[in-house]
């Protein structure tokens, strides 16, 4: 058990994209080390922006024979984090050291490029050689974050040993390159490899800075965790440290009850249960890595979402609790779905087919994205639209096509409205389905729950039916021209 409470500070590939903003970055580790009320920092990060999709070309090059390309790639890597380095720190000592250490970090890298070379010209299975090199982005991240905090007069260490320990992945050649699946982390050993690893720096007084993204496997083979997975890498850790928080570090000012892309008045949301943050996620709201909040919301750690380059505003913390109002409290989007539809034609079929189905849909790496409506009858679903055709084919040669038909509508997406107290108020789904309706928009089908409404709408009607459901359900926009219009004759009277 840790003795001294630790606060994990995630900052992820923008924040540390360049020397100025890794700058940045060292002055709100320092100001949190240097605050009395705040929680000693326990700091992960991720590679610079960028940096992990260049590792997995030098990868991909690697495993063709291309080692030309590779070293044009690596020198352009070495250049970029030189000339970071160069930016991060003016202390002429520490910045020759930091400019060795990166040399020595790609020397290093550079042979994990060879291994993976030959392992792939002996026919080797090579997921975890990539992972390998991919892991390195991380590493020269905390190199540079851990010398930008020293520069500030706050002492701290980039830890280089893998922190989370993960079972073995087996290799799968229909994943993408790249991407390692398997590699789940282990509670106990996770837990007692990251206070050996962290807690000591801690006792010291010294800022652990670590790596996100990666781990290691319980057979010691260097693993990555999944592309954007170091929210969750993060989370990970914090749950072994017993923190007290973790705050994760972004682009945005915290969750929004939108795309402020898409919606430019969408609102900051100050708070999220767990289960609301978890659903915004499955339906495409981007800030948080759909797996971060499995570790720490069992423990009832709570996460902070913030941002870097706006830190004084609090952002959004999620935790057991969210809003005290019911209705909804945010809207995201889902895009290229396909709905699935099985229908029998014999009314006194056995209810348990839908038990079959969803077994057909998972053999066929289909996870329903929303079940929209089932009975023993009749069964529709939504999937990602590049598996439907699995699914379709799956099903249409199990079933019994005598008695099921099977149909797909593809190019559709899902409308989530994301709240509380859905069910409580029979009006919740009629507001949103007439919203959509005042812009004739047709929903193709819905599915309602205590925590929200799904509205399974055309793809190409999805953007103007998010501002709608946003304008009608949490804020209303106040159409500027009426304004000015108003002010224009106001004048006009006083003259």
């Amino acid at each position: 058990m840790m003795e001294k409470a630790v606060g994990v500070l995630k900052f992820g590939g923008t924040s540390v994209g360049s020397g100025e903003r890794i700058r940045q970055v060292a002055s709100i580790i320092a100001t949190t080390f240097n605050d009395r009320n705040a929680h000693f920092p326990v700091v992960i990060v991720s590679a610079m922006s960028g940096i992990t999709d260049q590792l997995l070309r030098i990868a991909r090059n690697a495993c063709a024979g291309d080692l030309a390309a590779c070293e044009q790639e690596l020198a352009v890597l070495r250049q970029r984090h030189r000339t970071a380095a160069q930016e991060v720190t003016q202390d002429g000592v520490r910045q020759q050291q930091l400019i060795v250490d990166i040399e020595q970090a790609v020397e290093d890298l550079t042979v994990d490029v060879k291994t993976l070379w030959s392992a792939a010209v002996n026919g080797e299975a090579v997921h975890l050689r990539t992972a390998a090199v991919a892991s390195w982005g991380e590493r020269l991240s905390v190199l540079l974050v851990a010398a930008a905090v020293c520069e500030l007069g706050v002492e701290a260490a980039p830890v280089c040993k893998e922190v989370i320990i993960t079972s073995h992945p087996d290799h799968d050649p229909t994943q993408p390159f790249g991407v390692v699946v398997g590699a789940e982390p282990l509670v106990a050993e996770t837990r007692e490899n990251a206070q050996a690893v962290i807690y000591p720096l801690v006792e010291q007084e010294v800022v652990p800075i670590a790596a996100g993204f990666m781990g290691r496997t319980i057979t010691g083979f260097v693993t990555t965790l999944g592309r954007n997975g170091s929210d969750y890498s993060a989370t990970v850790i914090g749950a072994a440290l017993d923190c007290a928080e973790v705050s994760i570090y972004t682009d945005v000012d915290g969750v929004l009850s939108a795309d402020p892309r898409l919606v430019p008045n969408a609102r900051l949301l100050s708070r999220l249960s767990y289960a609301e943050a978890a659903r915004l996620s499955w339906f495409g709201a981007k800030v948080l890595h759909p797996r971060t909040l499995i570790p720490i919301a069992p423990r009832n750690i709570p996460v902070r979402v913030r941002n870097t380059f706006r830190p004084h505003i609090r952002g959004t913390i999620i935790g057991p609790e969210g809003r005290t109002s019911s209705g909804a409290g945010a809207i995201s989007i889902r895009h290229q779905l396909a709905l699935i539809t099985v229908e029998s034609t014999d009314l006194f079929g056995a209810p348990q087919t839908a038990g079959q189905v969803f077994a057909l849909a998972a053999h066929a790496g289909a996870a329903p994205v929303a079940i929209c409506s089932s009975s023993g009858h009749h069964l529709s679903f939504v999937v990602e639209e590049q598996a439907a055709d699995s699914v379709v084919a799956l099903l249409s040669h199990d079933l019994d096509e005598a008695i099921w038909s099977v149909r797909c509508r593809p190019g559709l997406a899902a409308c989530a409205c994301i709240g509380s107290g859905f069910t409580v108020d029979p009006m919740s789904a009629a507001r949103a389905i007439g919203a959509l309706a005042s812009e004739r928009i047709p929903v193709v089908t819905q599915g309602v729950s205590e925590q929200g409404v799904v509205l399974i709408v055309e793809d190409r009607s999805s953007d103007l039916a998010l501002r709608c459901l946003h304008r009608d359900l949490i804020a209303p926009v106040i159409p500027m021209l009426r304004q000015s219009v108003s002010h224009k004759e106001k004048r006009r009277h006083q003259a």
